[in-house]
């Protein structure tokens, strides 16, 4: 009877306000603009954080299922977002859970303020989903861990991009901030390659000090995708002060609901030139797929969840011959989207996805402790089997694009499903694997039980796995067309192992591009393209 009347009594808190493991809370502007009322509050075990939430978490979580989460720095890296709760309590009536660095303040100076660690970003992370899996809490089991996003203004855009590759934040917002060429909070213009998910730069023209560096920033950017967000009227300053924080925190709101709730209806607003309803404001993007031709599918093997994006050309009609492309280590289904609208012009569906524990950064599952090239192997047969069984593939013409460790599985792929693949394109494949691996651990006892390549951990299944394997005497069991591209300053992929492949095929070419490495150029990836659209149109 005792337990039951403590969780009524913690139940009346949640439900009529804030439970009692909340040390103090206001309301920002009558709770914002959404659909549920925001309130903010001091947790008791977050005390150097303010966290921004709807007022009645259960009904939130009762209309919207588990709830986003925003994290967010501050501008000049400082520990107070004084400046910015209109616009984060505003987002948080949308149904979102912002955590934002720095202790609670009824009014600026109230209390000694100082600056921030750009750790502290993802130390927020971590006690709210502590929270999240802790029985008695307002959060328990009502956060989804798996939509993350990190927005900062300033300097506090340069503590996000410190924490960029971080494999649980899915998008980031970097306001009135950008890199160029210089270094602040632990972030410099390296910092940009370890950016794994969409981007919203937002920038106040010409007189924001950050306009030159963020305009840098969206240039330098090439591997995912990148929208610039500009209003010349804002300044530095933006409209944070402004109630709801104006046209910035309805653009952040907007941009959180597309790539966080799959409001797919609100990519125009980022895509196109000059955003409806946002006057004054004008947007430039790359590197995005045509929504309008794409969709997310997860295709199931066994207990294994895999995450793509399927692109259909827009006059799709009938059975269509289909294109599978996998990614190389430590990619995702985001190093594809170049393929997609050359390929839908010859009339094919292009399917992109993450191989499951295939990336620190993969949406299928990033644990790359389990990466193994046998399971990758297992998935890509799935994945042929799942689109052979759909009455809109013509499954006498599936294609086989692999890159890298994707071209490997590719390659050993269809020598296993030499019925049912058509063709088979492999980008610098990385057939050397085993012999490689086998060079360094010459004996099983030489395997540890982690290995970091390139900052990626493995363990030693993988290489146990690889070692036994004959690449060359696996893969001539293909007949059908193959083309191999690689670059002649490739140090990561042998040259010579590309050239045995065509000589083990039966039906093989050669393409070679001169200077380039592993990893394509946009030129050089625009070359590699055309010899694709060649190959398939015969």
């Amino acid at each position: 009877m005792r337990q039951k009347i403590l969780t009524l009594i913690f139940f009346t808190f949640s439900i009529f306000g804030v439970s009692a493991q909340v040390l103090k809370s206001k309301t920002v502007d009558d709770g914002g603009s959404g659909m549920f009322k925001s309130v903010a509050v001091k947790e008791k075990t977050m005390k150097d954080f303010v966290i921004y939430r709807p007022k009645d978490l259960m009904h939130a979580h009762a209309r919207c299922g588990d709830l986003p989460v925003l994290l967010f720095g501050n501008g000049g890296c400082s520990d107070t977002n004084i400046g910015y709760e209109r616009m984060l309590s505003d987002v948080a009536s949308h149904g979102y859970i912002v955590v934002a660095i720095g202790e609670m303040q009824d009014k600026r100076l109230d209390r000694k303020e100082g600056r921030s660690e750009s750790s502290e970003l993802t130390r927020g992370l971590d006690l709210l989903l502590k929270l999240n899996r802790t029985k008695g809490t307002d959060y328990y089991h009502f956060i989804d861990t798996t939509r993350i996003a990190a927005a900062g203004h300033s300097c506090g855009g340069a503590q996000v991009l410190c924490n960029a590759s971080d494999p649980r934040l899915k998008t980031y917002l970097i306001l009135n901030a950008g890199m160029g060429d210089m270094e602040m909070a632990g972030a410099s213009r390296a910092s940009l390659s370890k950016l794994h998910a969409p981007v919203l730069y937002i920038v106040g023209g010409p007189s924001d000090v950050a306009f030159v560096n963020a305009q840098k920033d969206f240039g330098r950017i090439s591997h995912v995708p990148v929208c610039l967000a500009n209003h010349p009227a804002s300044g530095h300053g933006g409209t944070y002060h402004d109630q709801y924080g104006g046209d910035y925190g309805r653009l952040v709101t907007a941009w959180l609901d597309w790539h966080l709730k799959d409001k797919k209806e609100n990519a125009s607003l980022f895509l196109k030139e000059s955003p409806e309803g946002y006057a004054g404001w004008e947007t430039k993007s790359k590197n995005f797929i045509d929504f309008r031709n794409t969709r997310s599918l997860w295709i199931e093997n066994g207990d294994r969840q895999i995450y793509g994006v399927l692109n259909r050309p827009v006059a799709a009609k009938g059975r269509m011959p289909l294109v599978i492309v996998s990614h190389g280590f430590n990619g995702t289904h985001h190093f594809a989207q170049d393929y997609f609208s050359p390929l839908a012009e010859l009339g094919y569906m292009t399917y992109a996805f993450d191989f499951p524990c295939g990336a620190v950064y993969s949406r299928s599952d990033s644990n790359t402790m389990n990466m193994s090239v046998l399971d990758e192997q297992s998935d890509l047969r799935a994945i042929i089997n799942y689109f052979r069984g759909q009455d809109y593939v013509d499954s006498e013409h599936i294609v086989l694009i692999g890159e890298s460790q994707g071209g490997l599985v590719s390659a050993l792929t269809a020598s296993q499903k030499h019925d049912e693949v058509s063709r088979l394109v492999l980008i610098y494949p990385a057939l050397c694997i085993p012999d490689n691996w086998n060079e360094r651990y010459p004996k099983m006892e030489d395997i540890p039980d982690t290995t970091r390549l390139w900052n990626v951990p493995l363990g030693r299944r993988f290489f146990e796995e690889v070692k036994p394997m004959k690449v060359f005497e696996s893969i001539d069991s293909f007949q059908g067309p193959v083309l191999i591209i690689q670059g002649d300053a490739d140090n990561v992929v042998s040259m010579e192992d590309s050239r045995r492949a065509a000589q083990t095929y039966k039906n093989a070419k050669l393409h070679v591009i001169p200077g380039a490495g592993h990893g394509f150029k946009p030129r050089e990836r625009a070359e590699a393209i055309e010899q694709i659209k060649s190959f398939l149109k015969r």
